[in-house]
């Protein structure tokens, strides 16, 4: 530390000591208690001053992990990074097909109804570190567009594929009242040539 400069001292924190961690974060959930521990020695390391372990922290960390862009160090939070590294896998699992781990998740958890997904397991134990993974699924899909093809496989209340949110949220009073929440684009539209047909139910009358 005392050979470093504190530009030296970033780029260790961000090409090493960040880094070393990627291969776990990418499969597993870095619990609250040691992602909070880690962010402590980075940040000691990083203002630690003439051979202390520790310094005067100048800038507030949370600004510190803003990008370079908005005046930040570009250091990633760690669990945010972790988050973000999980939700890769559940883009592979969506746009890459016959490929060997893809199969092992499908054949050891099933797919939903609609066949994009894998179920998620009901079981607290034995489910290695696909659980995790598929608990993100609501928030990758809210990040996400649907393109409408053939209208399979794409929910019409829950996934976004028309404008940039869902529309359970656009029309969230229609949504309490539609009988089948989770219909699919297919259920719901119909085309007679170029006339749209809508078929949504409600459990009672909208206007009423």
């Amino acid at each position: 530390m005392k050979l470093l400069s504190k530009g030296g001292r970033l780029t260790l924190v961000q090409n090493a000591l960040w880094s070393i961690r990627i291969y776990f974060m990418t499969l597993f959930t870095i619990p609250a208690s040691i992602s909070c521990q880690l962010e402590k020695n980075v940040r000691d390391f990083l203002w630690s001053n003439k051979g202390a372990e520790t310094g005067f922290h100048w800038v507030k960390w949370d600004d510190v992990c803003h990008p370079k862009q908005e005046g930040g160090l570009g250091i990633r939070p760690l669990r945010d990074m972790n988050k973000a590294l999980k939700v890769k896998w559940l883009w592979r699992f969506a746009k890459e097909d016959n490929i060997l781990w893809k199969n092992m998740v499908k054949m050891k958890y099933d797919v939903d109804r609609l066949g994009l997904w894998s179920k998620k397991s009901p079981h607290p134990h034995g489910v290695g570190c696909w659980k995790p993974i598929i608990s993100g699924l609501d928030n990758f899909k809210s990040l996400v567009n649907f393109e409408v093809k053939n209208r399979y496989g794409v929910l019409f209340w829950y996934d976004v594929w028309y404008r940039d949110r869902p529309f359970k949220a656009q029309f969230s009073a229609l949504f309490r009242l539609a009988r089948f929440k989770d219909a699919t684009v297919q259920q719901v539209m119909s085309w007679n040539g170029d006339q749209n047909h809508w078929n949504i139910i409600f459990s009672r009358n909208p206007n009423d």
